[in-house]
């Protein structure tokens, strides 16, 4: 009886390790994959603030327990995100997008003193602001990967 409490301690160590980590989500929003690739199928989505438990790591992909998947270790944090950000700041014109980066010490006022110390980036970060705007999607990502040969 006692190598059976020992062997159900044990097990529930190792199924609790599994899942040792809970963080929240920093990004916007990230497509949860099936598989630690971005070529992948995509399970599920999550947005900023939405906590998860992540578990094995392969590479820079962390698997989560709920949806079950990977997402990219870049997309979480061990910090405090603040879910209510958007209703704080939406009087003052503040985007989920700027509250994210400005999370993360980005901010228009770090923008603005980026471009007027670097007036050549000025054009650089309307391209930026053009590229963020782009959307495409996962079979035509696929299409133009079998195209150029490229591996997942």
């Amino acid at each position: 009886m006692r190598k059976l409490l020992l062997g159900m301690l044990a097990m529930s160590f190792i199924a609790g390790s599994a899942w040792a980590a809970s963080m929240n989500v920093q990004v916007r929003e990230v497509d949860v994959k099936s598989s630690p690739n971005y070529m992948s199928a995509s399970v599920g989505k999550l947005n900023y603030g939405a906590k998860v438990e992540t578990g094995d790591e392969q590479g820079s992909w962390v698997r989560i327990s709920q949806p079950s998947g990977w997402i990219p270790q870049s997309a979480v944090t061990k910090h405090k995100v603040d879910v209510n950000a958007d209703a704080k700041f939406s009087g003052k014109g503040a985007s989920r997008d700027e509250v994210a980066l400005a999370g993360k010490g980005f901010n228009p006022q770090v923008e603005a003193e980026y471009k007027r110390q670097n007036p050549g980036l000025v054009a650089a970060y309307s391209k930026v602001d053009w590229l963020e705007n782009q959307t495409i999607s996962l079979p035509e990502l696929n299409s133009f990967a079998a195209a150029g040969k490229l591996g997942r």
